[in-house]
């Protein structure tokens, strides 16, 4: 087992957990067995961390909450085999969405959260742009605006509660 030191495994795990959590939940959810969430969510960890991708991905956040989708579709595959468990359709390979739904779906809430975005100030877009987006340490947007780390987080976590509810809402 050779894990890539280069990587900060445990940063990532922090910041991208609920998501990861939240995706293996879903999953589960159509078995009953969400107590295998976290599971899940460990699996999707070590196998990263036992085979890191070759290139740095753009986007962590994607790169977890796939794996950990995976994961928890391999549990349920697994019971499903092991048990003779039915379960639901949805989760069969051949049935998953096709990319252009969920290119589609990506689009219309990208529009819905456009406004949202749009009524954001100088200092909760820079956060955006730069902490969230570009994923740039906390410390370094703050020195940039003049404010606390703690601030920033702040900012970040209003700026996407705003967005999340504008999706929600449809805008």
């Amino acid at each position: 087992m050779t894990i890539d030191a280069s990587i900060d495994w445990a940063a990532l795990y922090q910041k991208h957990r609920n998501a990861m959590y939240g995706v293996a939940y879903a999953v589960l959810r159509g078995t009953g067995r969400v107590d295998l969430a976290a599971d899940a969510v460990q699996d999707a960890m070590v196998s990263l961390m036992n085979s890191p991708p070759s290139e740095v991905p753009r986007n962590w956040e994607a790169l977890l909450v796939v794996t950990a989708k995976r994961r928890a579709l391999d549990i349920v595959r697994s019971a499903a085999m092991v048990r003779g468990v039915a379960y639901s359709e949805e989760y069969l390979p051949g049935s998953e969405p096709s990319v252009e739904d969920e290119t589609l779906e990506r689009l219309e809430k990208i529009a819905r959260a456009r406004p949202a975005i749009a009524k954001l100030d100088a200092q909760a877009h820079t956060v955006l742009a730069e902490y969230i987006v570009r994923d740039r340490p906390r410390a370094d947007v703050a020195r940039e605006l003049g404010v606390s780390p703690a601030r920033v987080s702040q900012i970040a976590t209003k700026v996407l509660a705003e967005i999340q509810a504008a999706v929600a809402e449809g805008g």
